[in-house]
């Protein structure tokens, strides 16, 4: 078996709150949060171009997880799941994922609306959201999409995130 190692190529500089910040209870969801991400001197000539994009994919390292665990139990699910049926961050390699709205681009920094990062997070990867990147219907769990239009509504989705959702 083979292991990678991977440079980050920048660093969250202004990250979503953590649970127990005060800060985090001025957002009702990471979509009324717009974070920033500051890509290092090296690798900011790979930003052009990018501002012709609405939407990035974020790849980044979940460097504060220190469990691993193949099963979890997620809120709206009645029944253990696996960990790769999940965004949980106890996951063998701790990757996270984001598509964000790139809401301003002045390098060598981004500033994304949605970004659930924190400060500190390493960054590993910037890449345009394009055609490709979308699927129309997906299938998901039936708790799942319960609880998404919950938060839909509750949480405002519609409103400060209204590219998100099955089209």
């Amino acid at each position: 078996m083979s292991e990678y190692r991977f440079k980050p190529i920048g660093i969250v500089e202004v990250g979503f709150p953590r649970p127990n910040d005060p800060e985090r209870g001025r957002y009702g969801s990471r979509y009324e949060f717009v974070g920033v991400i500051r890509v290092y001197d090296e690798y900011t000539d790979g930003l052009l171009g990018l501002g012709e994009y609405s939407h990035v994919i974020l790849i980044y390292v979940l460097h504060e997880a220190r469990e691993v665990s193949l099963r979890v139990r997620l809120k709206g699910f009645d029944r253990e799941v696996g960990v790769f049926a999940t965004r949980h961050p106890t996951r063998p390699n701790p990757i996270g994922l984001s598509v964000l709205e790139l809401v301003k681009l002045d390098p060598p920094r981004l500033w994304l609306r949605g970004l659930d990062a924190w400060t500190g997070t390493p960054v590993l990867d910037i890449k345009p959201y394009d055609y490709y990147d979308v699927v129309k219907r997906p299938r998901v769990p039936r708790e799942f999409e319960e609880e998404w239009l919950r938060s839909y509504v509750e949480k405002g989705y519609g409103v400060h995130a209204p590219w998100m959702g099955p089209c």
